[in-house]
C-alpha cells in the first residue's frame, strides 16, 4: 500500500516554538518586574531620605531654639531649672548628633545636605559656646553656688573679671541678646533651610529619574502580559485543534467503526493513516472471512450456515415468506457421464440461473451436494404462479446448455404468512418429493390437499 507524504503542524514542533516564546515572555517580564521592583526601592529609599532630612534639620533648629531659650530664661531669670534643662539637652539628649547620625546612615559623604548639616551643627556648637560663657557669667556676677562642672570648665577672660556685677550680667544678656548672637542663629536656621533644599534638589532629580524609568518598565509589562497572555489563548486553540478535537473526532469514529479523517497535527495525521490503512485491511480480512464464511466456494452463492442464518431471522421477523427447495435432476449420472469437473461446471451454471432469474432481494442458496434453496421475502400465496413461471425459464435455459444433456431441477414451493418454520421447511420438502415422484423436472406448490394425499 502507497504511503502519502503527510501535511501539517508537527505537534512537537508547535510545542517547543510555545514553549520557548513564552519562556521568553515571561523572563522578560520577571526582568521587567526585577527592574520596576529594584527602582520601586529606590524611589522609597529616596523618599525616606528627604523625610529623614526634613526631620533632622528641623530637630536641629528646635534644639538650637530650645537651646537658647533656656540659657536667656536662665540669664534673665537666674532660676536653676533652666539651667539644668539646657545641660541635660546638651550633656544627654543631645539631639543635635542624634540627627547628624540619622542623616549620615542615608546620605554618602559628597551630600551637599549633610555637608550643610554638619555645618549648621558647628554653628549650633559656637552657639552653644556663647551660651555656656553667658552663663557662666552670671555665676561670677550672682555668686551663685553649686556651679555645674561644665560651666566651671570655662575661663573668664580677664576683661569680663574685671567688670563689676551689673557689668557681668549685662555682658551675659548682650551675649545671648545682641547682634552677633542673632547673626549665629540666622546661619544655622539658613545652613538647616539650605540643607532641606539642596536634599529636596537632589531628590526631585533622582524621583524624575526613577519614575521615569518605572514608566518605562510599566508600560514594557503592559505589553508583555498581553502578549502572554495571548500566547496562552493561542497554545490552547493550537492545542484544541491539533489534539482535543482529533481525539473527539477519532473516538466517535472508532465507536463507529469508520475511517478516521486526516485532520489535526502532523502527528495525529500520520496516525490517522496508520490506522486507516490497518482498518482497510481489516475490512478486506473480514469481507475475506464474510465471503468463505457466508457464501459457497464453488458456486458463489450463500452457503447452508447462510441460509441457516437467513431462516432464523426470518423466523424472529415473522413476515411472509416463500421457500423454494431445488434439486438437481439426474445429478449421479452427470458426474458419471462428465467427471466431477463437469459436475462441479453444472452446478455452477445452475447456481448463475437461479441468480439472474430470482430479484436481487431473494436469496439464492446452496444446502448440499446438488440442493439449493431460494428464500423469497415479503412474499404472499397470490403469486405462487409467478414462481411456477419462473421454474420453467429455469429448466429452458439448462436444455440450452451446449456439452450437457438432460439437465433440469425439481423445484418444492411453501409459502408462509409468518416467516419461517420447521414445518415451513417439511412442506417444501414434501411438494419436492411428490415433483420426484411425478418424474422430476417440474414445480410443485404446497396446499393442504397435498398435505391430505400424504
Amino acid at each position: 500500500m502507497k504511503t502519502q507524504k503527510t501535511n501539517g503542524i508537527k505537534l512537537s514542533l508547535a510545542y517547543t516554538f510555545f514553549t520557548l516564546f513564552m519562556l521568553i515572555v515571561f523572563c522578560l517580564i520577571l526582568i521587567t518586574s526585577a527592574k520596576a521592583q529594584w527602582r520601586f526601592q529606590e524611589l522609597d529609599k529616596a523618599l525616606e531620605k528627604y523625610i529623614i532630612c526634613q526631620q533632622c534639620s528641623a530637630q536641629i533648629q528646635e534644639n538650637a531654639n530650645y537651646l537658647t531659650e533656656q540659657a536667656r530664661l536662665f540669664v534673665v531669670t537666674q532660676k536653676k531649672e533652666y539651667l539644668a534643662a539646657y545641660l541635660k539637652e546638651y550633656s544627654e539628649t543631645r539631639r543635635q548628633e542624634h540627627a547628624l547620625t540619622a542623616l549620615e546612615a542615608v546620605c554618602s559623604k559628597k551630600d551637599v545636605a549633610l555637608q550643610r548639616l554638619r555645618i549648621a551643627i558647628e554653628q549650633g556648637q559656637s552657639l552653644a559656646n556663647m551660651e555656656l560663657y553667658a552663663m557662666r557669667l552670671i555665676f561670677e556676677a550672682t555668686g551663685m553656688d553649686d556651679m555645674p562642672p561644665t560651666l566651671a570648665a570655662l575661663q573668664v577672660s580677664p576683661v569680663d573679671k574685671a567688670k563689676s556685677c551689673e557689668k557681668l550680667h549685662e555682658t551675659a544678656i548682650n551675649n545671648l541678646f545682641g547682634d552677633g548672637y542673632l547673626i549665629y542663629k540666622m546661619r544655622i536656621n539658613e545652613n538647616c533651610n539650605l540643607t532641606v533644599s539642596a536634599i529636596e534638589q537632589q531628590i526631585k532629580e533622582e524621583l524624575n529619574l526613577d519614575v521615569d524609568d518605572v514608566g518605562k518598565h510599566i508600560h514594557r509589562l503592559s505589553v508583555l502580559i498581553p502578549i502572554l497572555l495571548i500566547a496562552n489563548a493561542l497554545l490552547f486553540v493550537t492545542f484544541a485543534l491539533l489534539v482535543i478535537l482529533p481525539l473527539k473526532k477519532f473516538s466517535i469514529a472508532i465507536k463507529n467503526d469508520e475511517k478516521l479523517k486526516i485532520i489535526g497535527s502532523h502527528e495525529f495525521m500520520n496516525l490517522a493513516k496508520a490506522y486507516n490503512e490497518i482498518y482497510e485491511i481489516k475490512a478486506q480480512n473480514e469481507q475475506s472471512l464474510l465471503q468463505e464464511a457466508e457464501y459457497d466456494a464453488l458456486t458463489g452463492i450463500l452457503n447452508r450456515r447462510a441460509f441457516d442464518q437467513l431462516c432464523a431471522k426470518s423466523h424472529q421477523k415473522a413476515q411472509p415468506i416463500a421457500l423454494l427447495l431445488i434439486d438437481m435432476d439426474n445429478f449421479k449420472q452427470i458426474n458419471d457421464r462428465y467427471g466431477h469437473a463437469g459436475g462441479d461446471t453444472a452446478l455452477k451454471t445452475l447456481a448463475e440461473i437461479l441468480k439472474k432469474t430470482f430479484r436481487e432481494d431473494d436469496y439464492v442458496a446452496r444446502i448440499g451436494g446438488d440442493e439449493f434453496a431460494v428464500i423469497l421475502p415479503d412474499f404472499t400465496s397470490t403469486h405462487t404462479t409467478a414462481i411456477a413461471r419462473k421454474i420453467n425459464n429455469v429448466n429452458g435455459a439448462l436444455k440450452k446448455i451446449k456439452g450437457f444433456e438432460n439437465i433440469s431441477v425439481s423445484v418444492g414451493v411453501a409459502v408462509s404468512p409468518t416467516g419461517y418454520t420447521e414445518d415451513l421447511y417439511k412442506q417444501a420438502d414434501a411438494a419436492l418429493y411428490r415433483v420426484k415422484e411425478r418424474g422430476k423436472h417440474g414445480c410443485e406448490i404446497f396446499t393442504e390437499k397435498l398435505q391430505q394425499n400424504r
